[in-house]
């Protein structure tokens, strides 16, 4: 036995060196190996119907005068959930001037966006469409494994958050076609239209619709003037160690990544198209002052300001004076960063709704403030008493905040409580205005005007529905049907007496669940069979004792 294992040992020693070198060249082979034999069928092919009809539109004189100069000026939060704001039911963070606007406008206590994730939230915000309908249905990738060690390097690592899972098979799009992701250039968006009008534009803050400069930035789609960030994120503060700054860092798969991103590549600030390498004013505090400055040069003619803030998405850092307040009513580190960050959007939306004021433009400005998609629960840093949160279809992910004011044209300490969507504020926005829409293509919202007003007693929605990859889900009436087309789960709720979503009637409601899921299939029938790309990866919730997977 002894003479076996020494002539073993002698074997391994003598053979060492070849197997070593067999290891790195498979190794090296492997990786050399493309992962993208799924680049033809992920190849970015735009609309050339309606590319051409986007072109007539927009080159061709408006079909009648605006009446009047009204102005837009559309605030988004960055995962702000419903129960975050104090006119929704907050009692942890105080929003004085979020809930200003509501008490000069109009509350609607079911605002829904169309996607519980960033990017195609802002697509349907934008262009009044569902953004199934041009393809961008899941967030854009900035990167792709490119060869199987990176696809199972990656792999490793996101599964070492139990969180995270690797959902699609290592196909993926080349490079050149990663770079068109974004919103194609086929869409028409708000800015595009009321530039067609002699309107200014603007865009301060987050744009997270593509960026490359020839293709897809803002520039690329009606606005004359752009300040902020390109991707999905980037610091509050001009690097991750500041004065006067407190950082908070949830320590898992996803926020790692954005605190090693800091403010680079498309975390990168941007003037104009420019980088702006040393931005060292709070951010918040860079695109109130920025929006400011645009309200007053533009005063005397009519504007459109989206003012994207990427508030209070993470990485999270919080201005210390504000902190200092917060901390002292919560105690917990997390939650006064997240509650100072909040508190300094909202004092920047006090700050713009009191140069209105100061200017004398309320009366002919439409404000419009909502959320792109619910909190970011997963990090435990927000929390909502609605089920869910962002990446989910539950209401906690797809149910926001959403405000309308505009003095002496729509009424005033009002809320509306019929379901309405951000597909509406194209068509709104538009209305308020008075300018044409393109007949070119289906728009899905509504303009809301005539039923806050009154002048509509019909409801603005029968139906608003929800796709990405394999959750699907449909809301009627008061009915909600969710379903995983892939992992076999299926629920429905009655939301009028159930808005938690804790009572599943599938079992006892056959008949309902038919009806919408049928209509639910009649609505995808008309959408595209694919989106422009696919996605990476799904995350994981735990929900009442319950697993479920969203695309992420």
């Amino acid at each position: 036995m002894l003479k076996l294992q020494k002539i073993v040992r002698l074997w391994k020693q003598k053979n060492r060196l070849p197997v070593i070198v067999s290891l790195f060249v498979g190794i090296f082979f492997v990786s050399c190996y493309p992962l993208t034999t799924g680049a033809l069928k992920w190849r970015i092919r735009w609309d050339k119907t309606q590319l051409s009809g986007k072109e007539d539109f927009l080159s061709a004189p408006p079909a009648y005068a605006p009446s009047g100069h009204t102005n837009i000026i559309l605030i988004v939060a960055d995962d702000l959930g419903y129960e975050e704001v104090g006119c929704y039911g907050s009692a942890d963070i105080r929003t004085p001037h979020i809930d200003q606007l509501a008490k000069e406008g109009v509350q609607c206590t079911q605002g829904y966006v169309t996607s519980p994730v960033c990017a195609p939230s802002r697509a349907s915000i934008l262009t009044g469409r569902y953004q199934q309908r041009s393809g961008f249905e899941t967030q854009p990738m900035e990167f792709y494994p490119t060869n199987v060690v990176e696809y199972l390097t990656g792999k490793y690592f996101a599964e070492r958050d139990s969180a995270w899972v690797i959902a699609t098979k290592p196909h993926y799009p080349r490079e050149w076609q990663i770079v068109k992701q974004g919103l194609p250039p086929s869409e028409i968006t708000l800015a595009e239209l009321l530039k067609r009008n002699d309107y200014t534009t603007g865009i301060i803050g987050k744009w997270h619709l593509g960026y490359q400069p020839k293709l897809n930035t803002p520039q690329r789609f009606g606005f004359d003037y752009q300040y902020g960030c390109y991707g999905a994120f980037t610091l509050y503060a001009e690097s991750e160690v500041a004065e006067e700054i407190v950082n908070y860092k949830t320590g898992g798969f996803s926020s790692k990544y954005q605190w090693q991103m800091g403010r680079k590549d498309m975390a990168m600030i941007y003037e104009n198209g420019k980088k702006i390498k040393q931005e060292k004013q709070y951010l918040t505090d860079a695109i109130r002052d920025r929006a400011l400055r645009f309200i007053e040069q533009n005063k005397d003619c009519p504007f459109f300001l989206y003012i994207p803030f990427t508030a209070p998405h993470e990485p999270y850092q919080a201005q210390l004076d504000l902190y200092t307040d917060a901390y002292a009513n919560s105690h917990d580190k997390g939650k006064a960063v997240y509650q100072a960050i909040v508190q300094s959007m909202d004092n920047a939306i006090g700050a713009i709704n009191a140069q209105l004021k100061k200017l004398g433009l309320e009366e002919n400005t439409l404000v419009i403030f909502l959320s792109d998609n619910g909190p970011a629960t997963y990090a435990n840093i927000s929390k909502t008493n609605l089920k869910g949160g962002k990446l989910t279809f539950f209401e906690g992910g797809i149910k926001v905040p959403f405000i309308l004011k505009w003095k002496n044209q729509l009424p005033e300490n009002t809320v509306y409580h019929q379901p309405v969507s951000a597909l509406d504020i194209f068509p709104t926005a538009a209305a308020a205005c008075g300018v044409s829409t393109p007949n070119d293509r289906p728009l899905d919202g509504v303009s809301l005007l005539p039923f806050l007003r009154g002048t509509e007693q019909d409801i603005p929605h029968e139906k608003l529905y929800w796709r990405s990859d394999h959750v699907h889900a449909i809301r009627k009436g008061d009915y909600k049907l969710i379903f995983s087309s892939r992992d076999q789960w299926m629920e429905l709720y009655d939301l009028r007496y159930d808005p938690y979503e804790k009572h599943n009637l599938f079992m006892l409601m056959p008949e309902k669940v038919k009806e919408l899921n049928k209509e639910l299939q009649d609505w995808e029938d008309i959408l595209p069979a694919k989106p422009l790309w696919p996605r990476i990866m799904d995350h994981r919730f735990i929900i009442n004792g319950k697993p479920y997977l969203f695309p992420a």
